[in-house]
Protein backbone atom coordinates (compact mmCIF):
# COMPACT_ATOMS: atom_id res chain seq x y z
CA UNK A 1 0.00 0.00 0.00
CA UNK A 2 1.40 3.41 -0.94
CA UNK A 3 2.42 5.77 1.83
CA UNK A 4 -0.54 7.54 3.36
CA UNK A 5 -3.10 5.32 1.60
CA UNK A 6 -4.33 3.72 4.84
CA UNK A 7 -4.77 7.19 6.36
CA UNK A 8 -6.75 8.34 3.30
CA UNK A 9 -8.89 5.21 3.34
CA UNK A 10 -9.61 5.71 7.04
CA UNK A 11 -10.50 9.35 6.40
CA UNK A 12 -12.92 8.41 3.63
CA UNK A 13 -14.54 5.61 5.61
CA UNK A 14 -14.99 7.68 8.77
CA UNK A 15 -16.60 10.51 6.81
CA UNK A 16 -18.89 8.18 4.83
CA UNK A 17 -19.95 6.24 7.93
CA UNK A 18 -20.62 9.48 9.80
CA UNK A 19 -22.66 10.98 6.96
CA UNK A 20 -24.59 7.75 6.40
CA UNK A 21 -25.74 7.97 10.00
CA UNK A 22 -26.60 11.65 9.68
CA UNK A 23 -24.12 12.56 12.40
CA UNK A 24 -22.21 15.79 12.75
CA UNK A 25 -18.52 15.71 13.58
CA UNK A 26 -19.50 16.84 17.08
CA UNK A 27 -21.85 13.87 17.51
CA UNK A 28 -19.23 11.35 16.39
CA UNK A 29 -16.50 13.01 18.44
CA UNK A 30 -18.66 12.76 21.55
CA UNK A 31 -19.59 9.12 20.85
CA UNK A 32 -15.92 8.20 20.29
CA UNK A 33 -14.69 10.38 23.16
CA UNK A 34 -12.44 12.41 20.84
CA UNK A 35 -11.96 16.12 20.34
CA UNK A 36 -13.98 17.45 17.38
CA UNK A 37 -10.96 19.15 15.81
CA UNK A 38 -8.97 15.91 16.10
CA UNK A 39 -11.80 14.07 14.33
CA UNK A 40 -11.79 16.73 11.61
CA UNK A 41 -8.08 16.10 11.10
CA UNK A 42 -8.76 12.36 10.81
CA UNK A 43 -11.38 13.03 8.13
CA UNK A 44 -8.87 15.16 6.23
CA UNK A 45 -6.20 12.43 6.53
CA UNK A 46 -3.98 14.73 8.59
CA UNK A 47 -3.68 12.40 11.59
CA UNK A 48 -1.80 9.18 12.09
CA UNK A 49 -4.21 7.63 14.58
CA UNK A 50 -3.43 5.16 17.35
CA UNK A 51 -5.01 1.75 17.75
CA UNK A 52 -6.90 3.11 20.75
CA UNK A 53 -8.41 5.81 18.55
CA UNK A 54 -9.39 3.25 15.90
CA UNK A 55 -11.09 1.19 18.62
CA UNK A 56 -13.01 4.24 19.84
CA UNK A 57 -14.17 5.10 16.32
CA UNK A 58 -15.16 1.52 15.55
CA UNK A 59 -17.04 1.31 18.84
CA UNK A 60 -18.92 4.52 18.12
CA UNK A 61 -20.02 3.11 14.77
CA UNK A 62 -20.72 -0.37 16.16
CA UNK A 63 -18.28 -2.01 13.75
CA UNK A 64 -14.94 -3.79 13.94
CA UNK A 65 -11.60 -1.98 13.54
CA UNK A 66 -10.76 -3.75 10.23
CA UNK A 67 -13.99 -2.34 8.75
CA UNK A 68 -12.56 1.17 9.16
CA UNK A 69 -9.66 0.24 6.88
CA UNK A 70 -11.55 -1.79 4.28
CA UNK A 71 -11.91 -0.37 0.78
CA UNK A 72 -15.56 0.15 -0.10
CA UNK A 73 -17.16 -1.11 -3.30
CA UNK A 74 -18.27 2.11 -5.05
CA UNK A 75 -21.41 0.48 -6.50
CA UNK A 76 -22.50 -0.88 -3.11
CA UNK A 77 -21.74 2.46 -1.46
CA UNK A 78 -23.80 4.28 -4.08
CA UNK A 79 -26.70 1.89 -3.54
CA UNK A 80 -26.53 2.47 0.23
CA UNK A 81 -26.53 6.24 -0.25
CA UNK A 82 -29.48 6.10 -2.65
CA UNK A 83 -31.41 3.92 -0.21
CA UNK A 84 -30.72 6.33 2.64
CA UNK A 85 -31.83 9.32 0.55
CA UNK A 86 -34.97 7.48 -0.57
CA UNK A 87 -35.85 6.58 3.02
CA UNK A 88 -35.34 10.17 4.16
CA UNK A 89 -37.54 11.49 1.34
CA UNK A 90 -40.25 8.96 2.21
CA UNK A 91 -40.16 10.10 5.86
CA UNK A 92 -40.56 13.73 4.78
CA UNK A 93 -43.63 12.86 2.70
CA UNK A 94 -45.38 11.16 5.65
Amino acid sequence: MAEGMARKLLAQNVRVLRLMRGWSQETLAEAAELDRSYLGDIERARRNVSLDCLERLAGAFGILVPDLLRAQDPAALGAQLLSKISNELAKEED
